[in-house]
């Protein structure tokens, strides 16, 4: 549900009583408003809002150990809290409600064009709170940018990011091997083009520390996109400095080196309803732009040099209506790095993960559902794990 609010009170009331009150739900009503307000007259405001509340109740085993209480694993799959090489597997039951969120958009006619904001939270991965009595968590920043004829300011999905690729999954992120990353940044948009200067954070194995924030450039990022009624497809390019400085064997170093990335990905249509979605994502700098930072971007050698690490990720989803009502989603995800001998023996080396789910939208604004999940890394060792979940999740949007 969203609500489009004028600034003026008195337009909204004329509004409102210019004819809606023989519609029969809010829903309709709603709709009539939006239709009849449009785009703000000069120096009034829209606020549009909405959100969910999503419960989430997850069964999971751990083939090589335990995973520590209060881990972001617990709340949704990231690979590289999955535990490898331990003796006895383990198993463990988690309710959270934390996933919930809250987004606002507003829209102001002004005399230079119309100029829109987003704002978005949820709560998840801020605990202020603990399980014995309050399960608190703080309100986080996922969203929060404005936008002015072809211009974007603010944090949003990185531009090397296809959204409309990722995968119809239960679990918070889905299929690992996806790009993955919000950030502030400045972005152009023309037609299918955008271009954007993004924040930049370094990631490297072999130093004292896990980001580095050394970086003097920002990252560059090309996106192409082409759409139609059959779907879409875009193309994507990064090129990033990794940068760090540091005190490695005892010596004072500040090092640099720039590094790529490409994404090819999309979302094709089968029919109305049902669609296949993909990525396929390659570079030697792509780091914790995706696998949700299970791989480093670089190791740092021990001269100080900082050498690259070639890393690719496949993801593939299927999305099918058995119904008007009830649909699945399949996804599978494959993803390798390829370091250098100096990496130390823990080093992720690949990660593997697969989602099937059914969903029944009960109504419009609720739906109610079951997962199942795997996911597995091995690292440079030979050690590997894996994670069996199985997730239910009641999601009331509104």
């Amino acid at each position: 549900m969203k609500a489009i609010i004028p600034t003026r009170l008195c337009a909204a009331i004329l509004v409102a009583h210019a004819g809606i009150a023989g519609a029969a739900t809010l829903e309709e009503r709603i709709t009539i408003l939006e239709e009849r307000v449009g785009t703000p007259a000069e120096g009034n405001t829209q606020i549009e809002f909405g959100g969910f509340i999503k419960a989430d109740t997850m069964i999971s085993k751990y083939s090589d150990g335990e995973i520590a209480g209060g881990s972001v694993g617990r709340d949704f799959m990231v690979p590289s809290t999955i535990p490898v090489g331990g003796d006895a597997s383990s198993a463990e039951v988690d309710f959270s409600a934390k996933q919930s969120r809250f987004w606002l958009k507003s829209a102001t006619m002004t005399s230079a064009g119309l100029v829109k904001g987003h704002i978005e939270i949820d709560f998840q991965t801020n605990d202020i709170g603990d399980e014995r009595i309050s399960n608190s968590y703080a309100p986080r920043i996922r969203h929060a940018y404005l936008s002015w004829d072809k211009w974007l300011f603010g944090q949003t999905w990185s531009t090397f990011f296809n959204v409309s690729a990722l995968p119809e999954t239960l679990d918070f992120v889905g299929s690992s091997g996806t790009i993955f990353e919000r950030q502030p940044q400045i972005r152009y948009t023309h037609g299918g083009l955008m271009l954007s200067l993004e924040n930049p954070s370094t990631t490297l194995y072999g130093g004292t520390q896990n980001p580095y924030d050394d970086n003097a450039m920002p990252d560059i990022v090309a996106r192409y996109n082409v759409t139609g009624d059959w779907g879409n497809m875009s193309l994507s390019a990064m090129g990033r400095e990794l940068a760090y400085q540091d005190t490695i064997g005892g010596v004072d170093q500040d090092e640099s080196e720039y590094g790529y990335g490409v994404s090819f990905a999309g979302r094709l249509m089968l029919g109305e309803r049902d669609d296949i979605r993909f990525q396929a994502n390659y570079g030697n700098a792509m780091g914790r732009y995706f696998v949700l930072n299970a791989f480093r971007a670089g190791q740092i050698e021990a001269n100080g040099d900082i050498e690259l690490i070639d890393a690719w990720s496949a993801v593939l989803a299927l999305r099918h209506h058995w119904s008007e009502r009830w649909r699945s989603n399949f996804a599978v995800s494959l993803s390798e790095a390829d370091n250098p001998d100096t990496v130390a023996a823990t080093t992720n080396k690949t990660v593997e993960t697969a989602h099937a789910n059914l969903i029944w939208q009960v109504a419009k604004p609720l739906s109610l559902g079951g997962e199942l999940i795997y996911g597995s890394r091995e690292q440079e060792n030979g050690d590997d794990g894996d994670l069996k979940r199985v997730q239910f999740t009641a999601k009331y949007a509104f």
